[in-house]
């Protein structure tokens, strides 16, 4: 029997979606904001006053948008995971079949690159995590992010997978402790985010060419 998924509860919910540019730049200054309001005050001093005035809006247009800071807060996680689909599926379109060993180092990167883009936005979005249920997320997220590696695999020129869900889920899933674990050592320094894109790649590539059907051309060392 499938299990039901849990639906987003109303209070996580945003009031309105912007449809105009000016609309759509206020909510990108409010969670622009958020972001600031974190960083500087962390997520117990968090408020939505707080952030309406970081914004230059008042706290009335804020609520337009979104009825109080949990929604708030899920609605900036959503749009993280939303440029995370975005940037995986961006890996198959256009590229045609390539080798495995450039697709996993592509797969890498790609999830990578969305982290590390803006580090300290990354460690807010990780203490909101934190607070927010994330797995209250929309699943078309995260079925949107599994179908882009899928895809991906599945152009591989040299490779082929069994069950190529199972593995776009386990290497997603990898690849998501390796990020958060090392934007928790950031204590220690920079250097762990320096080296976070070269231990994705091995991680991704270890795995893949581990997991690639036996028999196949990337097993047998040879291409088609």
């Amino acid at each position: 029997m499938q299990t039901a998924v849990p639906s987003v509860p109303e209070r996580l919910k945003s009031r309105k979606t912007p449809v105009q540019a000016r609309s759509e730049a206020t909510v990108e200054a409010i969670h622009e904001a958020a972001i600031q309001v974190l960083l500087t005050d962390g997520l117990v001093r968090l408020s939505t006053t707080r952030v309406a005035e970081r914004a230059g809006v008042s706290v009335g247009t804020l609520y337009q948008y979104f009825p109080n800071k949990d929604a708030l807060l899920f609605a900036i996680l959503s749009r993280h995971f939303e440029e995370m689909a975005r940037t995986i599926e961006s890996v198959y379109v256009d590229r045609g079949r390539r080798p495995l060993s450039v697709l996993a180092v592509s797969i890498a990167d790609a999830y990578v690159s969305v982290k590390v883009a803006r580090p300290d936005a990354t460690v807010a979005l990780y203490r909101v995590a934190g607070a927010i249920d994330q797995f209250r997320l929309s699943t078309d997220i995260f079925k949107r992010m599994e179908g882009g590696v899928v895809q991906v695999l599945r152009s591989a020129s040299d490779a082929t997978f069994a069950d190529p869900e199972k593995v776009a889920f386990t290497l997603l899933s990898a690849l998501a402790g390796l990020c958060r674990a090392s934007f928790g050592g950031l204590v220690s320094g920079p250097s762990v985010l320096v080296r976070l894109r070269d231990e994705a790649r091995l991680l991704s590539t270890a795995y893949l060419e581990a997991t690639a059907d036996v028999g196949s051309p990337a097993r047998k060392g040879t291409t088609p």
